[in-house]
């Protein structure tokens, strides 16, 4: 078979071109450190890395999520720690006020302190966050949280019942912040009860709960949502059947049913269930009992009546013990419904920490299986590239002795 010059020629630069392909990805290899220059080179394994690249990006936002998250519960626990050190202090001027040897002028000075304590937790309430964002509003975290009304002096809560939850891992979704509905406005005020319906000689009556341990499970177990009419009781004061007997009292129920009974004696007070009933009169006469239905309190309002209170001269002793009863039983309420929160911030925490461990192993695994299938091993594409070198410089040599060669070159 006769080879002409030209296919000789054709040949050999063929050899020379693909010879300077391979050493151009050689080159490429060494300098980029990737196997791959498209994916047309390697369709599977460049789509199997883009997905663990998008992988490796959730991760990272992840990784973001979780550290941001964490600032912002720091902030939120240290802010709650502070209200419940305020809501201390508020109870502890409450119980102070209570002290015999108080007067109506040591009373004002302790409702001035009372102000103070106010304003402090009214600005606690209204944090912000470092993005100016409230952290008790919910997600309506543009909106102050609590505000006061000028006309009836109540603040109110502003916010919506929903949470900012923040996504750390693929299924894991973790609460941002509290709203201030839960936090704030689901503490239970003191139980109370109330008279009404005075008939015949009674006169005046007051009710003083005196064991509210005792009053609120006598008030739970009876209090009737559904039909008020059940909440009411009623104290009869009934005539001696014999002349010179004392007066007599019986306690009814909604069905007439006699709960308690016995002398009666004006001015002199009837336990029942932690309440002590002081009624004036004589028989016959009535009264109704009633049940105050359960509600809740934010511990502004509780704050803003002990203030109230404590300046109101026209309180009798038994009036100012009720109403410094009701600020020590709200203010507790509120202190255990902010210790209740702060509990779940630090299991929030811990979660945070264990996903975002969890989530940097993920991470580690997917950028080993990524280097595997894009990352050149730089040892062999070096071992590549110098022999491809070789092999071209051999192939120019050889190219310039078989592009001289002729019949003229064999005569001597």
């Amino acid at each position: 078979m006769r080879l002409t010059n030209n296919q000789i020629f054709s040949r050999s630069m063929q050899d020379m071109s693909q010879t300077q392909k391979r050493l151009n990805t050689a080159h490429s290899q060494v300098t980029s450190q990737e196997k791959f220059r498209t994916s047309g080179d390697a369709p599977a394994e460049i789509a199997k890395s883009s997905y663990l690249n998008d992988e490796i990006k959730k991760n990272t936002q992840y990784q973001t999520n979780g550290l941001m998250l964490k600032s912002t519960l720091g902030l939120e626990e240290s802010t709650l720690n502070n209200l419940h050190i305020a809501m201390e202090r508020g109870r502890v001027l409450s119980v102070r006020a209570l002290n015999g040897s108080v007067d109506s002028q040591d009373r004002y000075a302790i409702s001035l302190e009372i102000d103070q304590v106010q304003k402090e937790v009214f600005s606690l309430v209204n944090s912000k966050n470092a993005s100016g964002d409230f952290i008790f509003s919910g997600t309506a975290s543009h909106l102050q949280a609590y505000v006061k009304d000028d006309q009836t002096g109540e603040y109110t809560y502003r916010g919506n019942e929903q949470d900012n939850d923040i996504q750390i891992a693929t299924n894991v979704y973790i609460k941002g912040s509290d709203n201030g509905k839960r936090v704030f406005e689901s503490a239970p005020a003191r139980l109370t009860a109330n008279s009404s319906n005075l008939t015949g000689n009674i006169m005046t009556v007051t009710t003083e709960v005196v064991d509210q341990g005792e009053y609120d499970n006598f008030h739970g177990k009876n209090y009737d949502h559904s039909n008020p009419a059940n909440n009411t009781f009623k104290l009869n004061v009934i005539a001696p059947l014999l002349p010179g007997n004392s007066d007599t009292f019986e306690i009814l129920d909604s069905t007439n049913s006699v709960l308690q009974s016995g002398n009666f004696t004006s001015e002199k007070g009837i336990r029942f269930n932690g309440v002590n009933i002081t009624a004036q009169g004589a028989s016959p006469g009535s009264v109704d009992i009633s049940l105050e239905p359960p509600n809740n309190v934010n511990i502004l309002n509780t704050l803003e009546s002990l203030k109230t209170a404590l300046t109101d001269t026209s309180l009798s002793n038994t009036e100012f013990r009720e109403r410094m009863a009701d600020a020590q039983i709200g203010i507790e309420n509120a202190k255990n419904s902010v210790m209740s929160t702060m509990s779940t911030l630090g299991g929030r925490n811990n979660t945070i920490t264990r996903v975002t461990e969890s989530n940097e192993s993920f991470k580690v695994i997917n950028q080993e299986a990524m280097a595997i299938l894009t990352e050149a091993d730089l040892a062999a594409a070096m071992t590549d590239l110098t022999k491809e070198q070789n092999i071209l410089e051999m192939s120019y040599k050889s190219f310039n002795k078989i592009n001289n060669l002729s019949l003229f070159n064999s005569v001597s």
